[in-house]
């Protein structure tokens, strides 16, 4: 869950508490949505203009870091919960790898990122603003 949506909760709480006019109470509550929602927009824009200013690097190494590392994780995790299970189960003996709990917000992330980047890769022309289609 992101940052943004953990906040809306109790931001709403404090807003029933101080705001006794429901319509009042409603409108303040859907723009401070709005506004969470318009700083995740981008924040997820930040991310990918990263991701995008790194595949476009004059550096083999800048271009390719972020795959690379992806490659890495996902080999530890076949090893792990593929490779492992199934060499134990034959009676050999296998390593597997102890995974650190950043480890899994990196992979998160890291493939967070590919899949936005990609999809507004793949959909960015065609973006509809305030019922325009952009072309």
């Amino acid at each position: 869950m992101s940052v943004f949506k953990a906040l809306i909760g109790p931001v709403t709480e404090v807003i029933r508490e101080l705001v006794p006019d429901n319509d009042k109470r409603f409108a303040l509550e859907r723009e401070i949505e709005r506004l969470l929602i318009e700083q995740e927009k981008e924040y997820v824009m930040a991310g990918r203009d990263v991701v995008v200013a790194e595949a476009k690097g004059e550096s083999w190494l800048q271009r390719n870091w972020r795959p690379i590392s992806m490659l890495v994780f996902m080999a530890v995790i076949a090893n792990n919960y593929l490779i492992a299970p199934y060499v134990q189960a034959f009676g050999g003996v296998a390593v597997v790898l102890e995974i650190p709990p950043g480890m899994w917000s990196l992979l998160t992330m890291g493939l967070g990122g590919y899949v936005v980047g990609r999809t507004i890769e793949k959909t960015g022309s065609s973006i509809r603003i305030g019922g325009l289609r952009k072309e």
